[in-house]
């Protein structure tokens, strides 16, 4: 969808929400190569009905919202996470295009590091995301899946450029630990999680544990770089 692509290339980021973004842990340089951004409303409505029922025509429920992009391993915008920085909102969007591309958060800043042969590090979102580059080594790359689960696409896509490790480093609580090592439900049925689905797919992978808060965020917020290294202390 072009419309979407364009919209969000022509927009700009307001210091506003730049501000925002680098007070929650993100670099520079990640906010560029994301191509992170402010929404405005264009002057061509949306022809996607779907975008247009949930956002309005022009995005006018999008408007000053920090949004970032969601990019294909081939480069191509396949939706959109978008956080209201004044409240506690946040919504994603997909593409058609991405029920055949992994959705994940960081596609663009951490490609080429994968097929470099760096160890890749998955949180949730994309304020658990942000704290670990600053702890991680510099050779690896930084992934968030956006819910608490591997999807089938992730793991595909994992299988497939990954030479390294898989470092899971989901929240700390009931979801986050059920989206890492599986769980059985009520009625006794087993659900895999994130380590089945890497080892079934010959992956190395890990679970990793580490005090200081129920996310890597919330370390963040508690303490800035030295609280996230010192939880984290892999650098």
């Amino acid at each position: 969808m072009t419309w979407l692509s364009d919209t969000i290339q022509q927009c700009e980021l307001s210091e506003k929400v730049e501000d925002y973004l680098l007070g929650r842990g993100l670099k520079e340089s990640t906010i560029k190569s994301e191509g992170m951004i402010t929404w405005a409303p264009p002057e061509e409505p949306s022809p996607d009905s779907d975008f247009a029922r949930r956002y309005g025509p022009y995005g006018d429920r999008l408007k000053n919202m920090a949004l970032c992009p969601v990019w294909s391993p081939k480069g191509i915008i396949i939706g959109f996470e978008a956080r209201a920085i004044d409240q506690k909102f946040i919504t994603d969007y997909r593409l058609p295009e991405a029920a055949w591309s992994p959705f994940w958060l960081g596609t663009r800043g951490a490609i080429e590091k994968i097929w470099a042969g760096g160890d890749v590090w998955i949180g949730e979102g994309l304020f658990d995301k942000a704290p670990l580059e600053w702890a991680v080594p510099e050779t690896d790359a930084v992934l968030a899946s956006v819910r608490a689960k591997l999807t089938r696409r992730h793991v595909e896509f994992l299988k497939r450029f990954c030479k390294g490790w898989v470092h899971m480093v989901y929240d700390r609580d009931e979801s986050g630990r059920h989206g890492v090592l599986g769980y059985k439900d009520e009625t006794g049925k087993y659900h895999w999680g994130a380590l089945d689905a890497l080892r079934q797919a010959g992956l190395k992978c890990r679970d990793i544990t580490y005090q200081g808060g129920k996310d890597p965020g919330e370390i963040w917020d508690a303490g800035g770089i030295v609280a996230v290294r010192k939880a984290f202390p892999f650098n």
